[in-house]
C-alpha cells in the first residue's frame, strides 16, 4: 500500500517541505541579514571605485574653492597651478616638470619647470630617482604625454602628483606668464 497526500495536502508549503529531507527555510531574519550583507559590500565596492577626494568633497567644497589643495592625485587647471606655483615657490617638497622635448622647453615653460623628456629612454629612470614624497606638478603641450607620463608616477609609488588639463596650450590661453 503506497501513501497517496490527500487533495489539500499536495500543494501546501509543509508538504513540499517535508518531501526535501535536508531543505530549510528561509526565515525573515535570514533573508533581511542577507539583503544587508549585500548593500554593505555594494556600498563599499562603489566608494572603492570612486577617485579620491570625492566622497568627501560636500564637506570640503567650499574650503577647496578658497584654497586649491596642492597634494594628492588630481588634475588640475592652468589658473589653478598658476596658483599653487606662487603658493610653493620657496618649498622644497615641491617640483614642477615639463615632460616635453628640450627644444619645446626651450620655447618656453613654467615658471621653475625642471624637463624630463617624456620621448627619452631614460624617462622611467629619471622618474625612479625622483623622491616619491614631494609634490609634482606635471605638464606637456597638451595633457597627453603627460596623462601617459601619470601611469608611470602610479607605477612608481608616487604619493602627490597634480596634472594640469590641456598642457601649455591651455596656459598660453588664459594668458599666463612662461619663463624662457
Amino acid at each position: 500500500m503506497t501513501y497517496r497526500p490527500e487533495p489539500d495536502e499536495e500543494f501546501s508549503p509543509r508538504a513540499e517541505h517535508a518531501r526535501i529531507p535536508h531543505a530549510r527555510r528561509r526565515t525573515s531574519l535570514r533573508t533581511l541579514l542577507l539583503g544587508l550583507a549585500a548593500l554593505c559590500v555594494a556600498v563599499y565596492s562603489v566608494h572603492v571605485m570612486l577617485p579620491e577626494g570625492l566622497s568627501s568633497r560636500n564637506d570640503a567644497q567650499g574650503a577647496a574653492q578658497a584654497a586649491p589643495a596642492a597634494t594628492g592625485w588630481r588634475d588640475v587647471t592652468p589658473g589653478e597651478a598658476y596658483a599653487i606655483i606662487q603658493q610653493r615657490q620657496n618649498d622644497e617638497t615641491f617640483m614642477v616638470l615639463d615632460v616635453r622635448t628640450p627644444a619645446e622647453y626651450a620655447e618656453g615653460h613654467l615658471q621653475g619647470a625642471r624637463n624630463i623628456d617624456f620621448t627619452s629612454p631614460e624617462f622611467r629612470d629619471r622618474v625612479r630617482s625622483l623622491n616619491r614624497n614631494r609634490t609634482y606638478l606635471v605638464y606637456c603641450r597638451s595633457g597627453n604625454r603627460s596623462g601617459k607620463a601619470l601611469e608611470v608616477f602610479r607605477e612608481l609609488g608616487f604619493t602627490s602628483v597634480l596634472h594640469m588639463n590641456g598642457g601649455t596650450l591651455a596656459w598660453n590661453a588664459a594668458n599666463l606668464p612662461l619663463e624662457k
